[in-house]
This record gives C-alpha cells, sequence and structure tokens, in this order.
C-alpha cells in the first residue's frame, strides 16, 4: 500500500493529462471519464486526508445529494459533476515547481531581505509582509501565497505558534485578495465586467482607490494587533543584496505576466489554465538562463511528486464542493436566491449590502463566489436599472473578491490551511471582520462613483 501511495502523481498526473486534452477537445464522453476518475481519485482520498476535510466533504455530498434529487438530473449525468474543479488540482500540483525555481534562483534570500530590512517588531513586519504579498500576487497569483508563507514560517519560526500562523494567514490572505481587485487577470473581476459590459480602464481607477484603502487600513490594524512582539531578523536576514538579483527577479515575474497575458489574450485560454501550464516550462526556462537548471531539479522533482501524492485534502474538497455546486445550479432552489434582490428594486443601499450579505452567507455555505456572480447575472438586467455598469461591475467584484481570504472551501484558505495545520474555520473567523469592512469600503465607493 505504501509503494501504491508513493506512486499516486502517475494516476493523478494522467487525469490532469486528460482535462489537458478536454481543455482543445470539448466531448462529453471525455468528460464524464474524468468526472469518473474524479470519483475514484475522491474515493482514494478520502482515507487518507485529514479528519476536517473528510467531515467537509461528507457534509458537501450531502449537501448536493440533496440539491441532486430536487433537480431533474439525471443520474447519468453525476461523473461530470466531479470533473469541474480538476483543473484547480492541476494547478495546485503545479505550483511545487515555481516555488523550487524561486528556491533554485535563491530569490527566497532575496525576499527575505526585502521583508526583514529594518523591521524591528512584527507591526512593522505586517506592513511590509502585506504590501510585499500585494506585489507578488500580481505576478505569481496563488504561487505567491506558498512563497510569502514558506518564507514567513521560517523567519517566525521562534514565534508562538498561534501568533505566528495569525500573522501568516492575515498578511498573505489580505494581501493576496488586496491583489486581486485590480488585476485584469482576475476572474471574478472579468466575470463582473462580462456580466456589466463596464469598460476596465473606467474601472480600474477606482478599484486601485479601494485596494489603496484596504491596504491602509488593515496594515495599520495589523501594526496595532502586532505592536507588542518583538523580533529580531538581523541574523536571519542577509543584507546588501545586489540590486542586479532584485531587477532579475522582477524582469522574471513581468515576463511570467505577460506569457500568461498572451496565452490569455492571444491565444484565449482560460485564465486558470493559462496559469497552469505556464508555471513548469517558464520555471525551466528561467532556471535555465540563470544557469541553475541542475538545482531546479534537484529540488522540483522530489518536491512535485511528494506534493502530488499528498493532494487528498485538496481532492476531498475540491471535487466534492464540484458536485455540490453542480447540483446546486442545477436545482430549482436556485432561483429562490434571486427573489428577496427583486423585492429590494428601487432601495440601492439595501441592494448593496444585500449583495455584500449574499456573497458572504454564500461562500460560508461553500458556494464559490462565480456561482454566486452568476446568480445576480441572472438578475442581471434589474441591476443595470439602478447602477451604471461601473458602479456595478465595482459593487459586484468588491464584494466577491472580499470574500475571498474569508472562503472555508476557497483554495487560497485551503492552501493555507494544509500549510499551517489550521482548521480552515479558524481562518475563515480571523478574517471575516476584514471582508466585511472590504466590501463595505467598496459599497462606498460604489456610491461615490453615483455622485461623481
Amino acid at each position: 500500500m505504501r509503494a501504491i501511495a508513493n506512486h499516486l502523481y502517475i494516476f493523478y498526473s494522467f487525469v490532469f493529462l486528460l482535462n489537458v486534452v478536454h481543455v482543445f477537445w470539448q466531448n462529453s464522453v471525455l468528460y464524464t471519464i474524468i468526472g469518473v476518475l474524479g470519483i475514484i481519485m475522491t474515493a482514494i482520498s478520502f482515507p487518507r486526508a485529514d479528519r476536517v476535510f473528510r467531515t467537509l466533504g461528507i457534509i458537501l455530498i450531502a449537501a448536493g445529494t440533496f440539491f441532486f434529487l430536487s433537480s431533474d438530473a439525471d443520474i447519468s449525468s453525476i461523473p461530470a459533476f466531479f470533473a469541474g474543479n480538476v483543473g484547480i488540482l492541476f494547478l495546485v500540483s503545479m505550483l511545487p515547481w515555481m516555488n523550487s525555481a524561486v528556491k533554485a534562483g535563491r530569490y527566497n534570500k532575496l525576499l527575505k531581505t526585502l521583508l526583514g530590512r529594518n523591521v524591528d517588531g512584527l507591526g512593522t513586519l505586517y506592513m511590509r509582509s502585506e504590501a510585499t504579498m500585494v506585489s507578488l500576487a500580481a505576478f505569481l497569483n496563488l504561487s505567491s501565497a506558498t512563497i510569502s508563507q514558506d518564507l514567513l514560517r521560517e523567519q517566525l519560526k521562534d514565534i508562538q505558534t498561534k501568533v505566528k500562523n495569525s500573522f501568516i494567514l492575515m498578511t498573505t490572505l489580505r494581501g493576496y485578495s488586496l491583489a486581486l481587485l485590480w488585476s485584469p487577470l482576475e476572474v471574478l473581476l472579468a466575470t463582473s465586467i462580462f456580466i456589466t459590459g463596464a469598460d476596465y480602464i473606467q474601472v480600474l481607477p477606482w478599484m486601485l482607490l479601494i485596494a489603496i484603502l484596504g491596504l491602509t487600513v488593515d496594515s495599520l490594524i495589523g501594526r496595532f494587533l502586532f505592536r507588542k512582539h518583538d523580533i529580531d531578523l538581523s541574523v536571519k536576514v542577509e543584507r546588501g543584496q545586489k540590486t542586479g538579483k532584485l531587477v532579475q527577479f522582477i524582469a522574471a515575474l513581468v515576463l511570467f505576466l505577460c506569457v500568461v497575458v498572451f496565452l490569455g489574450n492571444v491565444i484565449e485560454l482560460d485564465f486558470l489554465f493559462s496559469v497552469t501550464v505556464s508555471i513548469f516550462p517558464f520555471a525551466l526556462l528561467w532556471t535555465l538562463l540563470i544557469k541553475r537548471r541542475r538545482s531546479f531539479f534537484k529540488i522540483g522533482w522530489p518536491a512535485w511528486k511528494t506534493s502530488t501524492n499528498h493532494l487528498s485534502n485538496f481532492i476531498v474538497l475540491l471535487l466534492t464542493l464540484s458536485f455540490l455546486t453542480e447540483a446546486l445550479n442545477a436545482s430549482p432552489y436556485l432561483s429562490y436566491l434571486q427573489d428577496p434582490l427583486i423585492a429590494l428594486e428601487g432601495s440601492p443601499i439595501y441592494i448593496m449590502l444585500f449583495i455584500q450579505s449574499a456573497f458572504l452567507v454564500m461562500t460560508l455555505l461553500g458556494v464559490h463566489p462565480i456561482a454566486t456572480m452568476g446568480i445576480f447575472g441572472g438578475v442581471g438586467e434589474l441591476l443595470i436599472g439602478s447602477f451604471s455598469p461601473v458602479t456595478l461591475t465595482i459593487l459586484l467584484s468588491t464584494c466577491a473578491i472580499a470574500t475571498v481570504p474569508s472562503a472555508p472551501y476557497g483554495l487560497i484558505v485551503t492552501i493555507t490551511s494544509v500549510a499551517l495545520r489550521m482548521n480552515p474555520y479558524q481562518i475563515v473567523l480571523r478574517n471575516l471582520p476584514y471582508s466585511i469592512v472590504l466590501g463595505l469600503i467598496g459599497i462606498a465607493i460604489s456610491l461615490l462613483t453615483m455622485v461623481v
């Protein structure tokens, strides 16, 4: 059994390969096969997953079964319901390669310098870490979370575990969400623009304003919360890093972003898929150029195998969540969620607050913000009658993205939960006040756009 467990990466890679084929060859039979293999992956992973993820998986399957039985969907459609998040699993499995390129090029030491220079306490480090996370997330997306969390775990290894975990989950998740607010690559922002038909250039200044306000407010709060905790990084951080190393790192990040944009806008691939398939070839080319190829494979190959063999928590969570989401979309209960919005027609502020509350509640129940966005898209004409396209885009995208650090089943929270060995709901409780405040900032800016 141990030998089989050590070679699960072969089976999982085969499923991911089929998913790549399906991206270019949309075939219902192939999609069903991927779903069947997804069910097998879930069955294999259930006994290997942590207790909290097994519990969440059982709840998601039970809820999904309820919605499925209330729908008109045929039992033959069940396998396809498990195939929806295989692409996300593929992305998770590829993240170690980007981390390995960073370690092979010794850029992690450079990032330590950026985080640690002139830092005399956790309060100051909080502001530095969150700003660094915003910068990294703009280029590396999900990879930024794992890189930053690895660095902070090492830097804060002498800090009390409870304080350390709170610090890491707050700075990385909140900084990540602030980067998503204005990124043209963010799927939630792109979806809201698709629904409203707004011009991204008109939306961008307002989203940057929200990001700046959110960063300022949360940095001040974080500095206050961690002000009593001292830390000395003078020994742990190498100073005097060469400017060329920093320029090299920034150039690599910009080039990676250009590759993703090219695949998404020119080749017209899905954003998530573009990021996934770019990671390995880009990381390999990067290490070839800096002559660190041998270190890259020495670090990356065992890290990738180990990570892929231990995808059990992600598999249980993401594939059962896919089943729930698809079953909900097929059930009549979806339409009930739209009725309260129709009743609030003519009261803009109440509609805004309802939209924020709906995103928060649905996220806490395990419904992805994209699905909630789709619900509001179903009454898009009603909403556009109350708000301009720019105002509605700001409202929908901010309220959706604000829930990212507080989504118990969201990918970024799951990654953090696994890395810190924490219950996802502990992470949610720490970040829920931030999600509420950021959503309210978005509502305030949305109201401002109605009067200027």
